[in-house]
């Protein structure tokens, strides 16, 4: 999520956005419009190392502009009172992009939110935070549509993979209820947690045929809600989603390598907000 708030945007995989502050422009002489100019256009260096090239109101970024940032990000399109408003796409140095609506220097309003792997949000913001409904869709053609109130899935949110199948789960502020339906192409119904309806697929002749394809998607979902679980701090359950998609889904390097990733960045944030830290003597 681009926002200057402690809240972290979180798709499937995602690990964290670049956090961009717009709450000031401290100006270097270089500038080609000063306080008691009513509009003007040109290019400014900030103190803080981002150039800024477009149009000005008073001194201060206004109208249409392009914000080149020191690390690497560039942001074109709206700007009022020196921060992001309006229409506007930024590229981060990682690759990702947002395309949408902001307000007072964050995403608000309906947007776009690409990741460098092909996976994508889009949706409506509210002050940087997922806020509505929204689907997440990612380079295979499986879907996630839900609301998520304040960052955090809330009430229904539906697994559509590529092969037909879904997966219907249910979310109260960011945690997810127990009980999900599996539902086949045919029609099939399997009904339970997702480690019974893993092994339901497992033991039962009936899909046989179709195992692996379920079993792939199942992985999909449980890295998907311990994303989200991250996304909230709720450490402890996405690991035990991860280790549940690394134990029981397939065991191609690449999304065994994503796992992996994901286990020592939880760790990090947990060693970095004292979660891991040993009590003092």
């Amino acid at each position: 999520m681009l926002s200057t708030s402690k809240h972290i945007f979180s798709l499937l995989l995602f690990s964290g956005i670049l956090f961009i502050s717009f709450s000031t422009f401290a100006q270097s002489k270089k500038s080609p419009c000063n306080e008691s100019v009513a509009y003007c256009e040109g290019q400014v260096t900030f103190d803080n190392g981002n150039i800024y090239n477009g149009e000005f109101v008073y001194g201060v970024p206004s109208g249409k502009g392009l914000m080149k940032f020191q690390g690497g990000s560039e942001y074109l399109g709206d700007f009022k009172n020196g921060k992001m408003e309006g229409q506007g796409t930024i590229l981060l140095a990682s690759g990702d992009s947002y395309l949408g609506d902001w307000k007072d220097g964050e995403a608000d309003g309906n947007g776009t939110y690409k990741k460098n792997d092909g996976s994508s949000f889009k949706g409506t913001f509210k002050n940087g935070m997922r806020q509505g409904k929204g689907i997440v869709t990612w380079k295979t053609g499986d879907t996630l549509r839900g609301e998520w109130q304040e960052d955090k899935l809330n009430g229904k949110a539906i697994f559509e993979f590529a092969n037909g199948d879904i997966l219907d789960t249910k979310w109260q502020a960011g945690n997810m209820k127990v009980k999900s339906t599996y539902t086949k192409e045919s029609g099939q119904k399997i009904q339970g947690s997702m480690n019974t309806i893993y092994m339901v697929v497992d033991m039962e002749n009936d899909f046989a045929e179709t195992k692996e394809t379920m079993v792939a998607n199942l992985q999909l979902a449980w890295m998907s809600a311990a994303m989200e679980f991250k996304a909230n701090q709720n450490y402890d359950l996405a690991v035990d989603f991860l280790m549940a998609a690394q134990k029981y889904g397939p065991m191609n390097p690449e999304s065994q390598a994503v796992i992996a990733q994901q286990m020592k960045a939880i760790d990090t944030q947990k060693n970095n907000s004292g979660w891991a830290q040993l009590p003092k003597k």
